[in-house]
């Protein structure tokens, strides 16, 4: 016999196999028992968490001879049948290359037919969301009037591309992602089964990798086992994969913290050369700053300007052809602040700069004075298709009206964070902050801060925090600033004057 991957070799053939997702299975169990079976459902949930396997498992539970407590007995005829593959009245279809409206027209001319050997038909439908928009309006037809002995199972991983009227007809299930705990379960019945060593630390860091996929975790294990020799080790696993050690990590971390660039570009430079993936060390180095964060009983600002900066040269480095240079650009960067992001003694100022950062703060102030005074205009209301900046006028706006700035700013942001809404908090981070007695008013130049701020349910957020911190309720009003161009020449003036490079966006 050929061989078998693991992740086929041990997929459960029983719902009491399907970890982490009781939930569901308990659901469908009693269903089962009860006889009351939906004509419609709907598996979702992110990749390797069950959902095909319970569909196979249900799709036997409710044919099978001689079911026990809900589950198919997997020894009856029926249930042999469907395991090997030998019945024409349970077919899975992967709706990724079969998506057409031809594939569901065909599924309708068969479902007028009675089954041969099965009760119930069963059409598992994976990837359902691949589906055109033809496929979907033919295929519910089918499910608005079902025959009796036909049950539909979409399984997918993007429930929201799925149309609301197929939605509407079918029973929904969501399959959440496995936890460690389980998946280390699993990884260890498995080696155990095979008859093979383990340390316990190797399987822990492959369930932490694997993301709540219990298949990802069975294919990087069967990976290590194929490389590893006689016992599957921890090293081995962090060298087979490409992952960096914890001491490299560690020793990153501390640099950042103590301000040491060299030492920080020497580690880049050392992981570069052997051969790492520099989004894996980013992921690594951005997760052990999360640790630290919930750990810390000190100032966090600075843990989390970190982790926010961090987040963001993810994405860099996914779009750079420079990734080297954007990473060391980006630790170097880190490496130049100091201490805490927020002064005790002086409010909103920030402290302890190094020159580079207190150049960059000489120009903004620079700039800022070459800037009339001037109040924004009330932004039109946002319709569905597009958003309308608000221009830029003198002495007409009524929101600042006897308005003054506001003080508590920093520790405001604080409390944003504590909630949790780190992309809030980054939105914040450019806006200028003003209240009144009825109203707090954040003014940013940044439209996609702006994009994010206006969400209704943010400025709920704001409100409630206001509210909770300062005991009184103030209305959050959100401007956007639109910078004015008279003084760009002057602006360049200021940037040669300091020997700073620059590219004009004009």
């Amino acid at each position: 016999m050929s061989y078998v991957a693991l992740y086929r070799k041990y997929r459960p053939i029983t719902f009491e196999n399907i970890l982490g997702q009781e939930n569901v299975t308990k659901i469908l169990k009693n269903q089962i028992k009860s006889g009351k079976i939906s004509h419609a459902y709907i598996f979702s949930g992110s990749r390797g968490t069950g959902k095909t396997s319970a569909a196979k498992v249900f799709a036997r539970a409710i044919n099978c001879l001689n079911p026990k407590d809900g589950e198919p007995c997997n020894e009856c005829e029926v249930c042999r049948g469907i395991l090997e593959g030998n019945t024409t009245d349970v077919i899975e279809m992967d709706a990724a290359s079969n998506n057409s409206v031809e594939n569901i027209r065909q599924i309708r001319q068969e479902v007028v037919y009675a089954t041969i050997d099965v009760k119930y038909r069963v059409y598992i439908i994976d990837e359902a969301h691949m589906l055109t928009t033809s496929a979907f309006n033919a295929l519910l037809k089918t499910l608005e009037e079902p025959p009796e002995n036909v049950v539909f199972i979409l399984a997918t991983t993007e429930q929201h591309k799925i149309p609301v009227t197929i939605l509407s007809r079918c029973l929904r299930f969501e399959f959440g992602r496995i936890s460690e705990e389980n998946i280390c379960k699993k990884l260890v019945s498995i080696l155990d089964l095979e008859n093979i060593k383990y340390e316990e630390n190797a399987l822990k860091y492959i369930a932490k990798i694997a993301d709540g996929g219990m298949r990802d975790a069975i294919s990087v294990l069967e990976r290590c086992v194929s490389e590893s020799k006689e016992i599957l080790k921890y090293e081995d696993v962090l060298r087979i994969i490409g992952a960096i050690d914890d001491n490299t990590i560690n020793n990153m971390v501390e640099n950042i913290l103590q301000l040491n660039a060299t030492a920080a570009i020497s580690i880049v430079d050392d992981i570069v050369n052997r051969g790492k993936d520099l989004r894996q060390f980013n992921y690594q180095v951005t997760e052990k700053f999360l640790d630290r964060l919930v750990e810390s009983k000190e100032d966090t600002s600075r843990y989390i300007y970190i982790i926010d900066r961090l987040s963001k040269l993810d994405n860099d480095l996914r779009l750079t052809s420079r990734p080297v240079i954007v990473l060391k650009s980006a630790i170097v960067e880190l490496c130049s602040i100091k201490s805490n992001m927020q002064s005790e003694n002086k409010g909103n100022d920030l402290n302890n700069m190094t020159p580079l950062l207190n150049k960059i703060s000489y120009l903004e102030a620079e700039i800022e004075k070459l800037k009339k005074s001037s109040i924004v205009k009330s932004v039109p209301k946002v319709s569905n298709d597009q958003i309308k900046i608000a221009k830029v006028e003198e002495d007409k706006e009524e929101d600042t009206k006897e308005a003054t700035p506001f003080a508590d700013i920093e520790n405001f942001k604080k409390d944003v964070v504590s909630k949790g809404k780190l992309k809030l908090y980054s939105s914040l981070a450019s806006a200028k902050a003003y209240e009144n007695s009825n109203s707090l008013i954040f003014i940013t130049n940044n439209s996609f801060a702006y994009s994010i701020l206006i969400i209704q349910e943010n400025i709920a957020e704001l409100e409630n925090i206001y509210e909770e911190k300062y005991g009184v309720h103030k209305n959050v009003i959100i401007r956007l600033k639109e910078e004015k161009k008279d003084d760009s020449t002057k602006i360049e003036k200021i940037l040669m004057k300091n020997d700073v490079n620059y590219t004009s966006l004009d």
